[in-house]
């Protein structure tokens, strides 16, 4: 059980570490855009190459993941004291997202669906 726990403790420092380096690296290098993303860039890359296996870091991404909902809290705690604040251009703006996240599920759904039965080809030959 200890092992596990500082098994996990250690890759979520490692993956830290990579946010930190992508951090660094836009700094530095004054890229226009957030140095997480670029630590994200950076964690992917490491991971095609394989630089980094995907067993150095498994645990500890599937530990942030399953506790991903609690860093999303005070977010929601923050809309909820400017509910009040709230104008129509706001209901509205939140209405259109709704909406597009609602067309681009739809959309994605009925292309998987027809990707899943269109006939399969195989070296050139069609194959049913």
């Amino acid at each position: 059980m200890t092992i596990r726990v500082l098994k996990i403790i250690f890759q979520a420092l490692l993956i830290y570490g990579i946010t930190l380096l992508g951090n660094a690296i836009q700094h530095l290098l004054h890229i226009p855009l957030a140095g997480s993303i670029v630590g994200l860039g950076l964690f992917f890359l490491l991971l095609q190459f394989k630089i980094i296996p995907v067993k150095w870091v498994k645990d500890g991404a599937n530990f942030l993941l399953t506790t991903m909902v609690f860093f999303f809290i005070p977010s929601v705690v923050g809309v909820m004291d400017i509910v009040s604040d709230i104008h129509l251009n706001f209901i509205v703006f939140f209405a259109v997202i709704i909406l597009g996240t609602i067309a681009v599920a739809f959309t994605s759904g009925l292309i998987a669906e027809k990707m899943a039965h269109r006939p399969h080809v195989n070296k050139g030959h069609h194959t049913s």
